[in-house]
Formats: structure tokens, sequence, C-alpha cells
């Protein structure tokens, strides 16, 4: 049989389509793992930043509660004698916290005198809640967290060096990662008396934190010297307090950056090693305590094998493996019948393949052909639409990650980082066009005895509520936001006077006072609302806050027969 130009342009064009097929299919495979490590190091950031926001919402919640028990009339009256009654009634108070806050170990009362000795100490134990009294309360005068505390100003709030405890008779606390919170008590002439100190337990607090996150992460925690207080391997955490230094510049070079103070954030793909017997991608970021202690700076990170994140690409790979060999077979049976006639097809997929896309667009191709060509197109146009889908998908997901970081998770609303650019953004409006506008602070009344009587699920419902009531009285040029349990704040854009924003406020504390109408019963609250204007009452958003929170606190002594107080 003659070998003639027909067969021999026919095996051309089969091994030219066979060729392309190949390249286009590995094409397509590394372009869809280079995707999806690039999109895991995007969510893997973004993960950790939600982390931190989380941390910073933990230490804020334990500032409210330090603050709440520093004001209790019973702290005071326990450090001013030695009644027992107060002593009694503020260790129940603690009781209930720690039963409250499995992560808290510790809650203690200590006197300024007698070398900083405890007046009321609750202990966890195990499962148990100690209430400590007689002998068994120790002398905490010579600790920093004594010492320092009794420095600072009411109100203030003091964080420990988080390292290994070491005091003696702590109960569940000893020799367990911790830190302490302490804050001063004062008397009625605001003479610091005391101190009330939380012991919180770090691996506890970080697994609650972490439960959301996918099983295969690994958390990492240091110092603003690198030494590790969170790692996978757990005895690799705390190497200063066993006379050794385990740091993670030493396992992730980069990371000398964020320690050295030369980066915020760096992702990196990391070969095996200590943290992980696999290879692994990695994001690290910074992040400030904002309290008084000796150590503000950690470096919080987040990890995930790099195979589970590859694992993904299987299902693509076994595609793009078929289409190879749908198009090899179908471009060798396609050409021995009629190697001038394939020529138009073929180039249509060669042109596909030369302008392949990621997102599933490309040149069209002929799936409506009854022929091999047409389920080469189909099986082409499958693989795009495959990794259309999955970018999609990894979009969707980091989209959702960032609202979260950026609202409230239980109204939906702004949370304060969020309102904060909105307040910057208003700032730079308002200086350009020289226009006003309003601030509003709004804190609920008598809040608290619903949550203390009916459970957080009635105060949370309370607080949606709230919250949407805000919303529908005013503008979609208006920013609501939530920056506390319940403390809410409205940025009024673009206002003419005082009394348009006094207006707001108005209609704003009418809707919250309505009664809320709940399963069982129907529910009052009412609002203190403090009113600031640009620019008469501040010219940068910490002078504006300050102004507005005053104001709210003159109209909440006021009483609700008054209106929004400025």
């Amino acid at each position: 049989m003659k070998f003639g130009i027909a067969a021999r342009l026919a095996l051309v064009l089969a091994l030219v389509g066979m060729l392309g097929a190949g390249i286009a299919g590995l094409y397509a495979y590394r372009a869809s793992k280079g995707l999806l490590v690039q999109s895991a190091k995007e969510d893997l950031l973004t993960s950790t930043r939600v982390l931190a926001s989380r941390i910073t919402l933990v230490r804020e919640e334990i500032s409210l509660t330090l603050r709440a028990l520093a004001h209790h009339p019973a702290a005071g009256a326990a450090l001013a004698d030695a009644n027992a009654a107060h002593a009694v009634e503020l260790g129940s108070l603690f009781a209930l916290l720690l039963e409250a806050n499995p992560a808290y170990f510790q809650i203690r009362l200590i006197s300024a005198d007698a070398h900083g000795s405890e007046r009321v100490r609750v202990d966890r134990d195990g499962s148990a809640v100690v209430h400590v009294t007689g002998d068994d309360l120790q002398e905490k005068g010579h600790y920093p967290y004594v010492f320092d505390t009794l420095r600072l100003a009411v109100g203030e709030v003091y964080m420990s060096r988080i390292a290994i405890n070491h005091e003696r008779g702590s109960h569940a606390a000893l020799r367990q990662p911790t830190v302490q919170f302490a804050t001063p008590v004062a008397d009625a002439a605001g003479t610091v008396r005391g101190v009330i100190v939380i012991n919180l337990d770090l691996n506890g607090v970080f697994a609650l934190l972490a439960a959301d996150l996918p099983p295969d992460f690994q958390l990492f925690l240091t110092n603003g010297s690198g030494d590790y207080l969170i790692h996978p391997d757990a005895s690799r955490t705390f190497g200063f307090d066993k006379g050794r230094r385990i740091r993670v510049q030493d396992e992730f070079a980069s990371a000398i950056a964020l320690v050295e103070g030369r980066a915020s954030n760096v992702v990196i793909e990391a070969p095996p090693g200590p943290h992980a017997h696999t290879a692994v991608v990695a994001a690290f970021i910074t992040t400030h305590a904002q309290v008084n202690t000796e150590d503000n700076r950690f470096v919080l990170g987040l990890a995930q094998p790099l195979d589970a994140i590859l694992e993904r690409a299987t299902p693509l790979r076994n595609v793009v493996l078929q289409i190879v060999i749908g198009l090899s077979l179908a471009g060798i049976l396609i050409a021995s019948v009629l190697a001038r006639a394939i020529t138009r097809p073929i180039n249509a997929l060669s042109d596909a393949a030369e302008h392949f896309s990621n997102d599933g667009r490309g040149p069209a191709l002929p799936v409506r052909r009854k022929d091999e060509i047409g389920a080469l197109a189909r099986r082409f146009a499958e693989l795009r639409t495959q990794i259309a889908l999955q970018v999609g998908e990894l979009e969707q997901r980091r989209r959702e990650l960032e609202h979260l970081a950026q609202h409230d998770a239980l109204t939906d609303l702004p949370n304060r980082a969020l309102f904060d650019d909105r307040m910057s953004v208003a700032l730079a409006a308002a200086r350009r066009d020289d226009s006003q506008f309003a601030l509003l602070f709004i804190d609920l009344d008598r809040f608290k005895p619903i949550n203390d009587r009916l459970g957080h699920a009635a105060g949370d419902r309370v607080l949606k509520d709230v919250a949407e009531r805000i919303r529908r009285n005013i503008r979609e040029s208006d920013t609501a936001a939530r920056i506390g349990g319940d403390e809410f704040v409205v940025l009024l854009r673009s206002i003419e006077s005082h009394e348009d924003a006094a207006r707001v406020a108005q209609k704003v504390r009418e809707a919250i006072d309505q009664p809320f109408e709940l399963e069982a019963c129907s529910l009052t609250v009412s609002a203190s609302i403090g009113l600031a204007i640009y620019p008469v009452d501040g010219l940068d958003a910490a002078a504006l806050s300050r102004h507005a929170d005053a104001a709210m606190y003159r109209a909440k002594d006021a009483g609700k027969t008054t209106g929004p107080a400025r």
C-alpha cells in the first residue's frame, strides 16, 4: 500500500492534534494548580486576619468584664473592710463568670495593701470551681500584674506576658500557658485600692477561636521576638521557659521580616520541617495587643498542607487526561478519513488551545458537530467550564471571608474596622467640600436585665431588631455600625444643620423605644444618644468620638425625657 500525501498529511495532522491536546491539557492542569495555590494563599491570609479580629474581640470582652467587675459595689466593699458577706457575694459572681467562660483559669480580687494579699479568689480545678479562702489566700504584690496594674488609671487594662504559670497552688492553671488581664479597683474618692485579675487559658482560647477552621489548618502564635507560644508540636512551645530558643524565623525564614518589623504579613510555601512532614502554604501577620503590656506585638499564622490544596486538582487532572486521549483518538480517526476536511476543525481546536483562558472564556468551539471533532470540542468546553466553576467558588469564599472580617456576625452591621474606614472617607469628603456630617453614639438602656432574665438568645434577638430599626431610619448613604455589646454608632453624611442630625437621632430613639415582640413576652428598651457635628465638635475622628461619647453619657444621665445630647 502506497503511503501517499493524504496518509502522510493525515498522520501529520493526527500527530499535531495529539501534541496540541497534550500541551493544552498540561497548561490547563498546571495553570489550575497555580490558581489553587494562589487562592489558598489569599484564603489563608484572610482567615488569619479574621482570626486576629476574633482575638481582638476576645480581648475587648475580657476588658469589658474587668471594668464591670471593678465597678461592682462588692469589689470596693471587699477591699474596704473584712466583711465576709462582700467577699462571698463577689466570689459567687466570680464563680458564675468561670462557669460561663471555660477559658478562664482564675478570677481574683487583690488588695493594694498587705503585700498584695488576695481578698477574693476563685480557681478552676478540672471541671469544678474552687473558692479559695483563709490561709490558702496568698500575697501577690511582687508580681507585675499587681504592681504594674496599680500604677494604671481607673478603667485601663493591663495584660501580662504570655508564659507558663508557675504560681504555687493555682489549680488548673499550674504549669499551663496563661496570660493575666488586670484592671485597678478604686474607691469613691478615686484612690486605687486593689486590682481585679483574670487568668486566661491560652490554649483554651485558641481552641475555641480555631474551632471553625478546617481540620488540616495548623495554628502558630509567637511573641514579638518570634518565640513560639502556640505550635502544632506542643514540645516546641515556650522554649524560653525551658532554657532554649525555638523561634518562628528558624522554621520559616521569611518570617524574620515580621519579627524585625519590616513587614505586616508574609505568605510563603515552606518545605517539610518541624512544622509538618510535608510542604505547607503558610500566612503570617503581626498583631498588637493594644493594651498596657510588656510585650504588645505578636505574630499569628495559619498553615495548610500543600498536598491538601493540590488534591482539589485531581478531578481536573482526570478530565484533562480524558480530553487529551479523546482529542488524540478522534484526531487520528478523522485525519485518516479526510485530511483536508479535518483541517478547519483542527485549526479551531488549536486556536482554542492557544487562547485558553482560566476563567472559562475563549474562542467559540464547534460543540454542535455530531462527529469526533464535536465530541472533542465539548470535552474542551467542559474543561473550561470546570475551571471557571472552581475559580468562581474560590472567589465566592474570598468575598465571604472579607465580609466576615468587616461586619458584625450577629447584626450584619459594619464592625469597627469598616466604620473607621468610612469615617476616614467622610472626613476627607467633608474637608474637600467644606461640608458637615454627624456622628451618633447609641447605647441601649435596660438591656442587661434582658440577658440576665431571658438569656443571651433573647438579648441577641433584641440586638438584631435594634440594628434593623436603626437601619430603617437612616439613609442608604449613611452608615450604622455595632462597636460593642449594646453600643452602636451612626455616621450621617452631608447634613445641613444640627437640627437635621437631631431629628434623625430622635427618629432612631423613638424607633428603639417601641416594644420588641418575642415569642413569650413583649420587651422594651430605650437608647441614650450622643451627637457630634463635624467640624463644630471636632476636626478628626478621635475628637468627634470623644465628644459624641461624652454627649451620650450626658443623655444617659439626663434620662429618657430628653432628646439626643450634644
